[in-house]
């Protein structure tokens, strides 16, 4: 039986084989009825919020296929957008129609499917602490902690160097040590004097945020790999690092290409999200399957093509500003 996704740009159905659909994906979210949360910008406790009322007047399944578009946000929001989804919902599975930062590759880890579309990509789970020094710039947890592998690396690769150089020389493995010990301490530690235990603290503290939310949501969606938490965590260079579908597969158990009706989905989305990825309040969007084609599709505003919840949201219950905890 055909499946009908109403285009919110241009108010007309288009029709997909579902017996097509079940050969192209093996059945995943194929056969309705399934629900669609669609989540774009910053992971806030305030989009918590709102998807928290979505789910509780609109849910019309126990399958849900939640689409991101987010740069990050709040690791305590993440992990409770993907707990409220399971608790919602008997299947939750992520589509990534294009970029999908961080705090939202927490989100994911609670999916037992990930979708992703041919240009999609997924982020390391980096923190982010307010810098003391600026109201709006945030440090890299992995900046900070690869600065400290760097510097000491750098200092002993240079005692080894001068030892080695010494002892050549006729000077005693003593001698040389105390030598050169006085020399690299004298060279390197104006550097790291300027390491204030406290941030690092802070730091540790801020990355273990991420260890322990990953821990539990990677349980409840199965879907990553042993250790590939620790690789989320660490094993990347910087924030920004492209995780696309080939590296995904590395780290999750079952990676999909958007194929089908998902396809169609993630092409419908990518049409508002992007709008929304930067802006300061998240926009969150609302579809069932089969949708009512008599109803005006969930989330959208009359004659335009982009959802309105979220937008201009006033402070939600429990929302942590932005100073008050890292973000991911």
């Amino acid at each position: 039986m055909a499946m009908v996704w109403k285009d919110g740009a241009d108010r007309t159905a288009t029709e997909v084989s579902g017996g097509d659909e079940q050969a192209e994906t093996g059945g995943v979210c194929t056969d309705a009825p399934f629900d669609v949360v669609g989540y774009a910008g910053p992971v806030t406790m305030v989009g918590y919020e709102q998807l928290c009322d979505l789910l509780e007047t609109r849910k019309r399944s126990e399958r849900v296929v939640i689409a991101l578009e987010t740069s990050g946000g709040d690791p305590h929001a993440a992990f409770r957008i993907a707990r409220a989804l399971g608790s919602h919902y008997d299947t939750v599975q992520a589509l990534v129609p294009r970029f999908c930062k961080s705090a939202g590759t927490l989100i994911v880890l609670g999916a037992a499917v990930l979708h992703m579309d041919d240009k999609s990509e997924l982020g390391p789970l980096d923190v982010q602490v307010q810098r003391v020094d600026e109201l709006d710039g945030r440090s890299s947890g992995l900046e900070y902690l690869g600065a400290l592998d760097l510097l000491g690396a750098s200092q002993l690769a240079a005692f080894d160097a001068a030892v080695s150089d010494l002892v050549d020389r006729g000077l005693s493995t003593a001698t040389s040590s105390r030598v050169v010990t006085a020399l690299v301490n004298g060279l390197l530690w104006p550097i790291a004097a300027q390491v204030d235990p406290h941030r690092l603290v802070e730091m540790h503290r801020a990355m273990s945020i991420a260890q322990a939310y990953g821990e539990r949501l990677a349980a409840q969606g199965g879907n990553l790999r042993p250790e590939a938490l620790v690789d989320l965590i660490g094993a990347y260079p910087s924030h920004a690092f492209v995780i696309d579908r080939a590296e995904a597969r590395n780290l999750f158990r079952d990676v999909r290409p958007a194929q089908g009706i998902l396809k169609m989905i993630s092409n419908q989305t990518r049409a508002w999200m992007p709008s929304a990825l930067h802006g300061s309040s998240p926009v969150l969007s609302f579809q069932s399957f089969p949708p009512n084609l008599e109803e005006q599709p969930d989330a959208l505003r009359p004659n335009q093509d982009h959802p309105v919840h979220g937008e201009d949201a006033p402070q939600g219950r429990g929302e942590r500003s932005s100073d008050a905890s890292p973000a991911v």
